[in-house]
């Protein structure tokens, strides 16, 4: 393996042996970060709104200022660490996608006559999670781009609007990352010790079941 080969493999999907035996992709580590970040922002944004239109939420009108600095503020903070999250994403989902990445190959392991079908099935979640992502990513890029030149970084009513799309899409989509990892296993028990506790389960399962069979 090459240099950037072994960055890819070490940095993106989190495969090294050394100083210890790593376990644990890197995506799940990197995705909480855009997630409180960009949450925060559209959070933000729409209570901006709420305070100019709704009655109730009138008294916090002098922290208006505040509240529009924060979510620009959390904005830019959601774009950056999102950075790593899509990278680290995107290795994953091409490792269960082409022939002899990691995750599919584990999934041949689990499931050696039907892994195709599992295969298939995730690929589809995570296009669909990659999608909403790449909406919200854009929409965060515009929200910043337009407001970095307004006076106190007030969103305007199409900025609160498309938080509010966004808000409802990376919601959807952290749906579908929990349903990849929880639902379809994918990066669970792939590497590492982890891996080799799977396997010997299996092992033991196959065993028990001979045994019973006799």
């Amino acid at each position: 393996m090459g240099i950037l080969d072994n960055l890819y493999s070490v940095v993106e999907l989190g495969h090294f042996e050394w100083p210890v035996r790593n376990s644990h992709p890197t995506h799940p580590m990197t995705v909480h970060f855009p997630l409180t970040f960009l949450s925060a922002a559209y959070t933000a944004d729409l209570l901006h709104y709420g305070i100019q239109h709704l009655g109730p939420l009138a008294r916090f009108t002098p922290y208006l200022a505040d509240i529009s600095k924060f979510g620009y503020v959390s904005n830019i903070l959601g774009l950056l660490t999102s950075i790593p999250s899509i990278t680290s994403g995107s290795a994953e989902l091409w490792e269960l996608y082409k022939t002899g990445g990691i995750n599919r190959k584990d999934k041949e392991l689990t499931h050696p006559k039907s892994h195709q079908e599992y295969v298939d099935r995730s690929v589809r979640i995570g296009l669909y999670h990659g999608a909403l992502n790449a909406v919200a990513f854009s929409i965060s890029t515009y929200n910043w781009w337009v407001r970095r030149k307004v006076p106190g970084f007030h969103p305007t009513g199409g900025n609160v609007l498309l938080s509010a799309i966004a808000m409802g899409g990376i919601a959807l989509s952290a749906g579908l990352g929990g349903e990849l990892v929880y639902g379809k296993a994918v990066g669970v028990q792939r590497m590492g010790y982890a891996r080799d506790e799977k396997i010997e389960g299996r092992k033991e399962g196959q065993a028990l079941a001979d045994a019973k069979a006799q």
